[in-house]
């Protein structure tokens, strides 16, 4: 009766040792998802921003290139020659210095020790 109950002891000490570990694990998670998540969100304002004002110095830039030029369309045509070359050449190597890059930090983020 010793022995069964000494194994009934240990069977149960086995479950919670699993279900702890369970646990553990899901909180891993939880905190790796929240940690990702925060410094994503973090980034919308400040991405915001930039976009903004880039979009306003863009067209700060196009009028006085047409004041330059002295014509209408050539400032704006420049500017969004400018864009094209840019957009032209981050597709080019999205892969190498975006892509790469973002799924590198997302791996090491996942895979931080973070002692909870």
């Amino acid at each position: 009766m010793e022995a069964q109950s000494k194994i009934e002891e240990t069977v149960d000490s086995i479950k919670d040792y699993v279900n702890t570990r369970y646990e553990l694990a899901v909180l891993k998670a939880s905190d790796k998802v929240a940690h990702i998540g925060s410094n994503a969100v973090s980034f919308v304002p400040i991405i915001f921003l930039s976009v903004l004002t880039a979009f306003m110095l863009s067209f700060a830039l196009a009028f006085y290139l047409n004041t330059v030029f002295v014509n209408q369309y050539y400032g704006f045509l420049i500017v969004g020659g400018i864009y094209f070359v840019i957009a032209f050449f981050l597709i080019c190597v999205r892969k190498k210095l975006i892509a790469k890059p973002f799924r590198n930090k997302i791996i090491k983020e996942l895979f931080k020790n973070n002692n909870l």
